[in-house]
């Protein structure tokens, strides 16, 4: 029977996730597309293209509900700031996936916290700071070492770390950058923001401030990993899990990663209790899931969960990796579908951020044709274009792009990935 599925998204796709798609119509099924009209999806792939202003959660919904077109599934990839829209629309139209409430906790770190510590997941200490000055007190009732993220970032965007008292002398002009940031985030793409109308749309009770309210937290040792899961009917199989290197404190953006991660004897089952333990608390229900974990001194603790599939390269890396295309899964696990998975690693992958080597603007990005056509790199984005302004921490937090490359080890695609990010091009003025 064909059923109607609709695709909510805040920017186009990659080959691999048409394909998706594609196989997906295959099935004698209708995928249609809700965008901000950012782009143009390719020809002939959607039964129809609906264009709104998605940062309008209550209109957006309205919209959707003056159409005559009604939907058996609603799902989303990547774009997290549409989670809870994704889990509204289901909502509306009887759709299994997560309850709003579930999207939006998922969103603000502060109730994520709230929900985790409830339910005894192991978490860092944290304080929620509504100001600068709740900000001092925070750091003083966590005490350093200790972490300022905002509420509803992603990508560590404006977290830095407080080390010690020369940390806290250059703290209000780390905080007020970061903040700065913050908001020209949220105009271009308000993807952290929720009005009060929004929240009480969603089930939120203790209202937020998703740019400006931040977190204190426990500064957490050791190395950190992401895990892309799916949930079906209670039942958690991890497709892919990362090993990820991060910048040199005080700062904590993503430098590179390594999939598959090579675990130590005992962590697989840690990791698989502890993703249970975790879907329970936050009551994740029929889902694709992306969680970070850091393995501390003190043992492994939840960094974040989001309900979605993990941005940047996992898509395709998981695919090169496992041969599972994660769009196609979540979309019929949107649709109700019994999935079985046998989830084997065929290669090792490397991811490689192309990030700013200093404040200016973009001049120029050279990426060699022969690139493009290398079997060993398979994914070569792009975030940034030419006249975009970029920087690197305190005052910016800038990616220009990343670079994925695959080999028969781990250290056969790191070589890989670093022989062709050296042929790439970029001038800042």
């Amino acid at each position: 029977m064909s059923k109607n599925i609709l695709i909510v998204t805040g920017s186009d796709y990659s080959d691999a996730v048409y394909q998706a798609f594609y196989d997906v119509k295959k099935l004698g099924h209708k995928v249609y597309l809700l965008s901000d009209g950012s782009f143009e999806p390719k020809p002939e792939v959607f039964e129809k293209h609906f264009r709104y202003d998605l940062r309008k959660t209550k209109e957006t919904l309205e919209y959707m509900k003056n159409q005559k077109e009604k939907f058996d599934a609603v799902t989303i990839k990547t774009s997290e700031w549409l989670t809870p829209l994704v889990a509204l629309l289901g909502k509306q139209y009887g759709c299994i996936g997560n309850e709003p409430i579930v999207a939006f906790n998922c969103r603000s770190k502060y109730h994520m916290r709230q929900i985790l510590e409830k339910g005894g997941v192991p978490i860092p200490k944290f304080k929620l700071c509504k100001n600068y000055e709740e900000l001092i007190n925070g750091i003083r009732e966590i005490k350093t070492p200790c972490v300022a993220k905002p509420v509803g970032g992603n990508a560590s965007y404006g977290t830095f770390m407080i080390r010690n008292d020369e940390d806290i002398k250059n703290l209000k002009e780390n905080y007020e950058n970061s903040i700065k940031f913050l908001k020209e985030k949220a105009i271009d793409g308000d993807v952290f923001a929720f009005n009060k109308e929004e929240m009480d749309l969603i089930g939120v009770n203790d209202h937020v401030n998703m740019i400006t309210d931040y977190l204190v937290e426990e500064y957490m040792d050791g190395h950190e990993i992401s895990i892309d899961s799916f949930v079906q009917d209670g039942k958690i199989t991890m497709m892919g899990v990362e090993d990820q290197i991060r910048m040199t404190y005080p700062y904590f953006m993503q430098l590179a990663a390594r999939l598959p991660y090579i675990y130590k004897e005992g962590e697989k089952e840690v990791i698989q209790k502890l993703l249970e333990d975790t879907m329970k608390a936050m009551n994740i229900k029929n889902s694709a899931t992306h969680t970070e974990i850091m393995f501390t001194s003190k043992g492994p603790k939840i960094v974040e969960i989001g309900c979605r599939i993990g941005g940047d390269d996992l898509h395709e890396t998981i695919l090169e990796v496992t041969g599972y295309n994660l769009m196609y899964e979540s979309i019929m696990i949107a649709l109700g579908i019994h999935r079985e998975y046998d989830v084997k690693n065929n290669c090792h992958a490397m991811l490689k951020y192309i990030m700013p080597e200093k404040n200016g603007t973009i001049k120029s990005i050279q990426i060699p044709e022969e690139l493009k056509n290398n079997k060993n790199i398979f994914n070569i984005d792009t975030i940034m274009t030419i006249g975009d302004k970029v920087g690197t921490p305190p005052e910016r937090f800038d990616y220009i792009g990343y670079i994925s490359g695959k080999g028969k080890t781990p250290q056969e695609a790191e070589e890989n990935v670093n022989k062709a990010i050296a042929k790439i091009k970029i001038i800042i003025e």
